[in-house]
C-alpha cells in the first residue's frame, strides 16, 4: 500500500461510516470464536494497519489473553506503536508469506483486508494454518466481487477481489474448514453504482487529481446514518448470512488431529 494511504487511513479510521461499521461487524465474528482455554489466550493480527483495531482484539482475548500486532510496513507499525492501546501489545515488522512463529502457536489469527494485498494467497493460507493451534479459528475479511476492480483496489496494491464460492473452495484446499461465509457492507454496491454513474460525468484533470483511494466524503448527518445502517447488518449476521455486499467475511477452522466436529467448538 502507498505510504500516504496509511495517513489518510489513520486519519478517517476513528468516524468514518466504513471503518466504523466493518469493526462492528469484526466484533461480531470474534464473539462467534470461543478460546478453547480461559487464560493466556494468544491472537495474531496479520496486517495491523494503524492500530485502529487494537481495542476490540484486547477486549476479545481478555486481560490475560495477548495480541500480537504484525504488519511488513514499517510506516504502519509506527501509527500504530503511537495508539493509546499499544502498551502491552508485541508489534513485529513480518512477511505474511512467512511467518515469524512456531507452529501451533494461537488460538485466533486475524487477516482484515489483508489476504487481497498478497500475491500468494495459497502460501499465506498454508502460513495462517501452520501457525494456527490444533481448533483454533481464522477471522477473515476481504474485498467482493472481480466486477468492482477500480483505481480504489490498485491504490492499496490489492492483487484480487474474491467471489464467494471462490473463497470458499481455497479455504478448504487449504485445511480449513468454513464454518462462517458471508457478504457484508450490503449497503455498498448499490453506492459503487451510482459512484461509477457519475466517474463518466468528472473531467479527466479532476479525476487526476483524484487518483488513490476511493472514500466519497459525507455529511455528519449521513455518516453517522450509514453507521447504525452497518450496526443493524452487524446484528443480522450474528444470526444470518447475506447474500450481498462488496465484502466477504467469515471464520475458517483448523481441524483438530481427531477431526472433531467444528460446529462444537465455535458457538453461534
Amino acid at each position: 500500500m502507498e505510504t500516504d494511504e496509511y495517513a489518510k487511513m489513520h486519519a478517517m479510521e476513528s468516524e468514518y461510516w466504513w471503518f466504523v461499521g466493518r469493526r462492528a461487524i469484526i466484533a461480531c465474528l470474534l464473539a462467534a470464536v470461543p478460546f478453547p482455554a480461559k487464560r493466556h489466550r494468544r491472537l495474531l493480527d496479520i496486517g495491523c494497519g494503524t492500530g485502529a483495531n487494537l481495542p476490540m482484539l484486547r477486549l476479545s482475548v481478555g486481560p490475560q489473553g495477548q495480541v500480537v500486532a504484525m504488519d511488513q510496513s514499517p510506516h504502519a507499525l509506527q501509527f500504530t506503536h503511537a495508539h493509546p492501546a499499544a502498551p502491552g501489545i508485541e508489534l513485529v515488522q513480518g512477511d505474511a508469506l512467512n511467518l515469524p512463529f512456531p507452529d501451533n502457536t494461537f488460538h485466533v489469527l486475524t487477516l482484515f483486508d489483508v489476504l487481497e494485498h498478497l500475491g500468494d494467497d495459497r502460501r499465506a493460507l498454508a502460513e495462517v494454518r501452520r501457525v494456527l493451534r490444533p481448533d483454533g479459528a481464522l477471522v477473515f475479511t476481504v474485498p467482493a466481487y472481480k466486477s468492482l476492480w477500480s483505481t480504489h483496489d490498485e491504490a492499496l496494491h490489492h492483487f484480487r477481489r474474491y467471489e464467494y464460492d471462490e473463497l470458499r473452495s481455497l479455504l478448504r484446499e487449504s485445511g480449513f474448514g468454513v464454518e462462517r461465509l458471508s457478504h457484508a457492507m450490503g449497503i455498498m454496491p448499490p453506492l459503487v453504482w451510482l459512484w461509477h454513474k457519475i466517474i463518466p460525468l468528472i473531467p479527466e484533470k479532476a479525476m487526476r487529481r483524484r487518483e488513490g483511494t476511493v472514500l466519497p466524503r459525507f455529511s455528519s448527518v449521513a455518516n453517522q446514518v450509514l453507521i447504525e445502517y452497518l450496526k443493524l447488518e452487524t446484528r443480522l449476521l450474528t444470526h444470518h448470512d447475506l447474500p450481498l455486499g462488496t465484502s466477504l467475511v467469515g471464520i475458517a477452522v483448523k481441524p483438530a488431529p481427531d477431526h472433531s466436529s467444528v460446529r462444537e467448538w465455535v458457538a453461534l
